[in-house]
């Protein structure tokens, strides 16, 4: 399918965002699906996303999947994939939101592919009675199906990076002796799924991704009535640049603003640093160094 073709864009290769009510597993799904992904040699993030933390209450989650190391910690805006566990969701949410062109949507409903509606020009819709599959499989819990292995299942059916038997082995491990009832509907889900390549209306605006310019105020460090900062370290933190990528985290969190843009990488203003060290606390690739500073 085109979105597995795509190249990779900012280093990740495939996106996907799962909608869910709180109970139905929305977000262990999306740890279940990083975690086979990596069994099967992909880099992988998983990021959940709540509001109320209730049983029924929306729930979001993220799964990023890439041949490269993932340093992007953000939201999911322009998916290549979405997951519906919740059959009701698409009636009240834009599940379709920004999906990308030639992706995939796959729903927990009983109805056809062809029933859905939406501003793309064309999707691939996949769409499993997923609740059925739950009570099949006495996956029901206070009243609620979880559907996720379900889910999961016929997701794999579309997106074929990723085979059902490395997610079987992460189920078998995840979920102790619980794990038999949840494998056989991860394969009812994978083998009872409908795909179809549906046409949209082509009326909205198909999501890109593309750099967004940001502009906002940044405080600068100034000399207070205890002097410049630097006299505060017992430590000093150096950047290794051989490994640094720039990817700014420690210019993020930084909290005396004491790490600085230099062009297209950073450096660090040793007059105001007071080696807190939370730079290197905070480097996802270990480019920050530490060593003792004696002063005096």
């Amino acid at each position: 399918m085109k979105a597995e073709e795509d190249e990779v864009v900012g280093g990740v290769r495939w996106e996907i965002r799962l909608h869910g009510r709180g109970g139905q597993g929305t977000v262990t799904a999306s740890l279940l699906l990083a975690e086979a992904a990596f069994v099967h040699g992909y880099y992988a993030q998983s990021i959940p996303f709540f509001g109320a933390e209730r049983r029924g209450a929306p729930v979001l989650a993220f799964t990023r999947i890439s041949k490269r190391e993932i340093l992007e910690r953000s939201q999911i805006y322009s998916p290549d994939y979405v997951i519906v566990l919740d059959p009701v969701l698409p009636e009240v949410v834009n599940v379709f939101s920004g999906v990308r062109r030639g992706g995939a949507v796959v729903v927990n409903t009983a109805k056809s592919p062809s029933s859905f509606t939406f501003p793309q020009e064309r999707l691939t819709v996949g769409t499993v009675d997923a609740v059925e599959i739950a009570i099949q499989n006495d996956l029901v819990i206070s009243g609620t199906p979880v559907v996720n292995a379900a889910m999961l299942g016929a997701f794999l059916r579309v997106f074929s990076r990723i085979p059902p038997e490395a997610l079987e082995s992460v189920i078998r491990k995840r979920f102790g002796d619980g794990w038999k009832a949840n494998v056989r509907a991860m394969w009812d889900g994978y083998e009872s799924v409908r795909v179809q390549e549906v046409r949209g209306s082509g009326r909205g605006e198909e999501a890109r991704r593309k750099e967004v310019k940001v502009r906002f105020p940044v405080s600068r460090p100034k000399r207070g009535v205890a002097g410049k900062t630097w006299v505060w370290r017992d430590f000093v933190p150096e950047i290794d640049y051989s490994k640094c990528t720039a990817c700014l985290s420690c210019w993020l969190y930084c909290p005396e603003s004491a790490i600085v843009r230099n062009g297209d990488g950073v450096a660090i203003d040793y007059e105001y640093c007071k080696g807190c060290l939370v730079c290197h606390s905070v480097c996802p690739r270990a480019a920050v160094r530490v060593s003792r500073e004696v002063i005096a």
